[in-house]
């Protein structure tokens, strides 16, 4: 412990005082005793690493009063000694400082600092009355209260979740329809935890896109081409939690969906919706549509038909050169030549349906 000059003040961290003794000689110390204590590691510092003490008089204020005496001092490098703190705490961090001043009364100010030479953003200022008497030393403390970031409670329930489950299915006239037909599916789920259930619908695969309706539990089906499809539909919990169902539809072709009605025009161009390639129609009544390539391409057919207001495509054919025309010399829609199928030119099914691809012509029908 730091020898003590009598007819002084001496700050630390809590109250104390020394008695009177012989002053020394000047330029010297007198030492009243030392004391050896096991000093523990302190406690956290936050951004402080050092302590502004101030002494003004009695009845100035720590901001505004001029300093009488002041010092800037570091942290110790050990705590408080337990002995010296009235709570008993052996890890508080604290700074000291010695004045000798004349006998009187005064306001003592404490400000914690950070290393960059401000005031701490967590530790705030202290202050306090003093009495400094001739002869003896006042040892004072001022205690600088820290804002710690405080903990938060934590409470961590599990729960299981189990999907719904798909309990019935019911296709409504027949899962077998025409093309002029639709067929209205409703799905039945329960949810094993009495979660809400919604549902969501979707189409898996087929010759051709087509028209699904859906509306909560129920849903409707329709498609233009005939074919194989296959729908699906998807149970979910409240938490987004499925269970999927796929089934098949079976779309065969009926010829007249209300009496025909065509409404293709001679000369008539598009793009297919998938490639890109254009056509163009050769010849068209209300019950067929001749369609030629208009150059090299691929062709949704079905597609293209229904696009022009028929059902389907039927004949298909030709990879011998012209465009409306068939192994000829020039021809086009404004002069066509023969019109002639040879069942050739098909090159696939995707997810628009089947394609026929090159130089190619077919036959739209009702």
């Amino acid at each position: 412990m730091r020898a003590l000059k009598c007819g002084a003040l001496v700050l630390g961290l809590f109250a104390g005082a020394c008695n009177g003794s012989p002053a020394p000689e000047s330029g010297e110390e007198g030492e009243v005793g030392q004391v050896r204590v096991a000093l523990s590691t302190p406690g956290p510092t936050y951004d402080v690493s050092a302590i502004n003490i101030r002494v003004v008089n009695a009845y100035d204020s720590c901001y505004y009063g001029e300093a009488v005496a002041e010092a800037t001092v570091p942290l110790e490098e050990e705590a408080l000694p337990a002995d010296l703190s009235p709570s008993g705490g052996e890890n508080h961090p604290f700074a000291d400082a010695l004045f000798v001043l004349p006998p009187g009364d005064y306001w003592v100010c404490a400000t914690p600092q950070s290393e960059y030479g401000g005031p701490s953003s967590y530790c705030y200022t202290s202050e306090g009355y003093v009495s400094v008497f001739g002869g003896s030393t006042v040892e004072t403390t001022l205690v600088s209260h820290c804002s710690a970031q405080p903990n938060g409670g934590l409470d961590v329930i599990a729960a299981l979740n189990s999907p719904p489950q798909i309990t019935d299915l019911d296709i409504a006239e027949s899962k077998f329809i025409t093309t002029c037909e639709e067929a209205t599916i409703t799905a039945s789920a329960t949810d094993p935890d009495g979660d809400e259930v919604t549902y969501y619908w979707y189409q898996v695969s087929g010759p051709s896109w087509g028209a699904l309706s859906p509306d909560g539990a129920t849903a409707t089906f329709s498609a233009a081409v005939a074919g194989n499809y296959e729908l699906g539909v998807i149970a979910y919990d409240t938490w987004g939690y499925g269970t999927s169902l796929t089934f098949p539809i079976h779309v065969s072709l009926e010829e007249e969906c209300g009496g025909g009605g065509g409404s293709a025009e001679v000369c008539q161009t598009g793009n297919d919706i998938g490639f890109g390639s254009p056509w163009v129609v050769c010849d068209a009544d209300e019950d067929t549509a001749w369609v030629s390539a208009n150059i090299e391409g691929y062709f949704h057919i079905d597609l293209i038909c229904q696009e022009l207001g028929y059902a389907a495509a039927g004949a298909i054919g030709g990879t011998c050169g012209n465009v409306c025309g068939y192994c000829e010399g020039a021809t086009s829609c404004e002069r066509p030549g023969q019109r002639f199928f040879d069942g050739g030119g098909d090159c696939g099914v995707d997810e628009l349906g089947r394609y026929i691809c090159y130089t190619v012509q077919w036959e739209c029908v009702n």
